[in-house]
């Protein structure tokens, strides 16, 4: 399993096997659901002196329907939690105001919730999906498996930065960093997918829980992995090394999935294989780069 403080929360709250975690989403049998959760704190997830506020909304309800994609499924419905610190009602009405923008452009019901008080924002959703027929594991990757990208990472984090530097020139980024949108990156034919997880970490966090969940190593193609031009231009320009825009980037909300044969719209950056160890091996031009080398997005730095 990763080894950093984010994952150690997590296994200590298990308290031991269970069966509901451990996925992008909880398939709950007995109701036929899918259900996640995830929640935004002000100055962790979102600092409001260079984003708009509508946009925290936005991107809290993308990063809790993009763990429902990657099981396979649709959001139908939310729950909402909102803590609110003294002066901060207005911009409170502009976060809900982009939660509601998301859900309904896509049609996802609101069925209720909380509010208090609080010294910063701390907004948390519950979302949920109807359990599809075969819902999209983590640990469902087999040797022989093509490994696949919905769409290009590092714009987040080009986004980002370029907000917080106010950098101009990185629109799609931007675009990407504030109102990320996992609609737009559904697989072909998603429910012949083998495994599956989004990228809200990382991509190399992501490719490692497949290997670990999976009991399974991988070998990724560096030379496939599909480069934007804002993210090549920012590498360029301000001499950040592509492998950490590429492979580091948070929150981008796009699925990383397996499958064992060609899926079409999608990047296909290398194979699953039986090696022994759990082992992620990156290759490009100079060999294999040890994963280990390139730095982890986590919450807790």
């Amino acid at each position: 399993m990763l080894n950093n403080r984010e994952w150690e929360l997590i296994n200590f709250a298990k308290g031991g096997e269970n069966a509901f975690i451990g996925d992008d989403c909880a398939v709950w049998n007995e109701k036929s659901l899918v259900v996640t959760t995830d929640h935004f704190c002000e100055n962790v997830h979102f600092d409001l002196s260079f984003m708009p506020a509508e946009a925290v909304g936005w991107r809290l309800m993308a990063a809790n329907a993009s763990d429902v994609i990657s099981m396979g499924s649709i959001p139908t419905h939310y729950l909402l939690n909102i803590a609110v610190p003294e002066n901060g009602f207005e911009n409170a009405k502009k976060m809900i105001e982009g939660i509601h923008n998301f859900a309904e452009k896509y049609n996802i019901a609101l069925l209720g919730g909380d509010t208090t008080a609080a010294e910063k924002f701390t907004l948390g959703v519950t979302m949920f999906g109807e359990k599809p027929a075969k819902p999209l594991l983590r640990s469902a990757a087999k040797p022989g498996d093509f490994v696949y990208l919905a769409a290009e990472t590092g714009l987040s984090l080009c986004g980002y930065k370029a907000l917080k530097h106010r950098l101009p020139g990185f629109e799609k980024s931007v675009e990407r960093f504030l109102y990320p949108d996992p609609f737009k990156h559904i697989p072909n034919k998603i429910s012949e997918l083998n495994a599956a997880i989004d990228i809200s970490d990382s991509l190399l966090s992501e490719l490692k829980l497949l290997c670990n969940l999976s009991n399974v190593s991988m070998e990724i193609d560096f030379d496939k992995i599909p480069v934007h031009e804002e993210v090549a231009k920012y590498s360029r320009t301000y001499s950040e090394p592509l492998e950490r825009l590429l492979f580091g980037s948070g929150e981008e909300f796009i699925m990383l999935f397996s499958a064992d044969h060609k899926i079409d719209g999608a990047f296909e950056i290398g194979k699953v294989t039986d090696k022994q160890g759990q082992r992620l091996e990156i290759i490009g031009k100079n060999g294999v780069t040890h994963a280990d080398s390139i730095k982890l997005f986590s919450h807790f730095g």
